[in-house]
């Protein structure tokens, strides 16, 4: 079933609420507007700018949001964190920022909790699924090391 369509008019207002709801970025709220019938890039362009001027959209609380719910909540590494953040066209300087601020605690733990899935007894195996889960090869070493 498609989006309703909606008119210029409700764009902004929509946009605001939908950026009230959560951290959203730049892109989120792009996809949105075009999915509202917002095909015009400058108008897209012109409505993401006052979000921006209002502070319903930050890039760096953006991505510290980001990269705290994907490590706290589903077990990322930084390497993929780092891939989805650029993915999402947001500036490298603000994604290298959040990272750094990563709770290391949260990340050991999210490591921890990806090793245990399969243990060191299935070794190759683990090491494929961290990998996937976006953790260096250095970090999953170390802590198969710890495991053993």
């Amino acid at each position: 079933m498609p989006n309703k369509q909606y008119t210029p008019d409700e764009w902004l207002p929509r946009a605001t609420a939908y950026c009230a709801q959560a951290e959203r970025c730049a892109a989120d709220v792009r996809l949105k507007l075009r999915q509202w019938g917002c095909a015009d890039a400058a108008q897209s362009d012109s409505i993401i700018r006052r979000l921006y001027d209002e502070s319903f959209l930050s890039d760096a609380r953006y991505c510290r949001a980001f990269v705290h719910d994907k490590v706290a909540y589903q077990g990322w590494g930084r390497v993929k964190i780092r891939m989805m953040l650029l993915m999402k066209q947001l500036p490298e300087k603000e994604i290298d920022k959040a990272l750094e601020e990563t709770d290391d605690g949260l990340y050991r733990e999210a490591l921890r909790r990806a090793v245990a899935r399969y243990g060191v007894s299935d070794r190759d195996r683990t090491i494929r699924f961290c990998l996937q889960r976006g953790f260096t090869y250095e970090e999953i070493l170390q802590e198969l090391s710890y495991s053993s």
